[in-house]
């Protein structure tokens, strides 16, 4: 066999080589993703409606003075909240449901007066407890720290609470 043929034989054997490279990652991946579609879809649950869920609200006033209180007036009318306070060492704001349900959803919005002063807040737990932590500008805010909280506080300075859930 020629220097040549040899040369071209090897390139062959090396784009062979190559393509079969190509089809096994393919295949992994294909597989990949099919076994992940599977994973996902076996813990879905379908839509429910009527008593089978409950759903809470609840309006926060962060006042100067007198601290964080759920707002309830002739305007505002909360649900199934019954607390809130601020953790005196993290400096998050805790708030207690009067139900252990298990959560399917929680919106968190800041009003208004806290966008404007770029205030954003995320939820964590849900049963019973939940707890915001409130941010200005990507900063964790330390509401327990007169200065952080009086970034927050105003006269109208409301987070907006739904949770809903299911009853276990």
């Amino acid at each position: 066999m020629s220097r040549a043929e040899l040369r071209m034989k090897q390139k062959m054997k090396r784009w062979v080589q190559l393509a079969i490279a190509c089809v096994l990652l393919l295949t992994g991946v294909f597989w990949t993703q099919a076994e992940d579609d599977a994973d996902a879809n076996s813990e879905l649950l379908p839509s429910v409606t009527g008593e089978a869920l409950t759903f809470s609200g609840t309006a926060l006033r962060f006042d100067p003075k007198n601290g964080p209180y759920i707002l309830a007036n002739a305007s505002h009318y909360p649900l199934g909240f019954k607390t809130v306070t601020i953790d005196p060492n993290r400096g998050y704001v805790t708030i207690r449901r009067d139900r252990v349900d298990s959560v399917v959803s929680i919106i968190v919005d800041p009003d208004e007066t806290l966008v404007a002063r770029g205030i954003t807040i995320g939820a964590s737990g849900g049963g019973v407890v939940t707890n915001l932590f409130f941010y200005q500008n990507g900063r964790l805010l330390n509401l327990a720290d007169p200065a952080d909280y009086a970034i927050v506080a105003g006269p109208f300075s409301n987070a907006w609470i739904t949770i809903i859930s299911q009853p276990k």
